[in-house]
């Protein structure tokens, strides 16, 4: 009795819980997506605070940079946050500059940077774009690129993050490696399908935003999207990189290289 009165709850549950999410999902524009994100961001003590930020890369990072990236070469951390890939890259003597969408972190990093004595270009950028300042594809400004820790997973639609990628092309010359991190899929496909179907049910509401995928999250941390290894292949290929390696080891990665 006990154990059926509480799988019924759960399911109920469940299925407000998948209601609450569809319907916001659906109801908030990318605009909106993106705000919610960045404020996130804003209020987040760990981004925000010196003590992440001086922590250095992660492994998974390390073995990327060893395997991939050229010793002492300009990379461009997109999505820096408050500067963590920064500082230790520059301390392993990359010449590395970042941008990113979210003001108190970009003035974090500044701060940070210059206490430490390390210099280094932070931009500030809008959501899901490159700052004015490197808006001239061609001009090969870095020899590689860094999508800062889960930064790809927080834009919205695949459209979005492509265009995203491409702008990114244009900055690296041929054969210029790019890391990218990501959250992977989680949940069952018919969870994931209900989400999105109820999203985009709401959404047609607004007949000029864009349909949502299976995958779409919104949490109190704001947007995400959960990535398959097929997804993440396709997006690197259409924004210019043919994808050389994937993992899901330590934290979910994958590394392009610009074509």
């Amino acid at each position: 009795m006990y154990l059926w009165a509480d799988r019924w709850v759960q399911r109920w549950v469940r299925l407000i819980q998948t209601l609450h999410e569809g319907f916001w999902l659906g109801w908030l524009d990318a605009e909106d997506l993106a705000a919610v994100t960045t404020r996130s961001y804003e209020q987040s003590r760990l981004y925000n605070g010196s003590t992440h930020n001086q922590s250095g890369l992660f492994r998974w990072e390390r073995e990327s940079l060893d395997r991939y990236f050229r010793p002492g070469s300009r990379i461009l951390v997109a999505g820096c946050g408050g500067g963590r890939e920064l500082i230790d890259l520059r301390q392993l003597g990359f010449h590395a500059d970042g941008f990113d969408c979210t003001p108190s972190l970009v003035e974090k990093s500044r701060a940070l940077l210059e206490e430490l004595g390390i210099p280094s270009s932070v931009m500030l950028s809008q959501p899901n774009d490159v700052p004015a300042e490197l808006n001239a594809p061609g001009l090969n400004l870095y020899d590689s690129i860094i999508v800062g820790w889960t930064a790809y997973t927080h834009i919205s639609s695949s459209v979005l993050r492509i265009a995203f990628l491409r702008k990114l092309r244009g900055l690296v010359p041929r054969e210029a490696p790019m890391l990218i991190s990501f959250w992977t899929s989680e949940g069952t496909a018919a969870e994931k399908g209900r989400v999105a179907r109820i999203a985009n049910w709401v959404r047609a509401l607004r007949p000029s935003t864009m349909p949502l995928e299976e995958g779409d999250s919104v949490t109190q941390r704001g947007y995400h999207h959960h990535f398959t290894e097929a997804e993440i292949e396709a997006e690197l290929k259409a924004g210019g990189f043919r994808m050389c390696h994937y993992s899901q080891e330590d934290y979910a990665h994958a590394v392009g290289i610009a074509e």
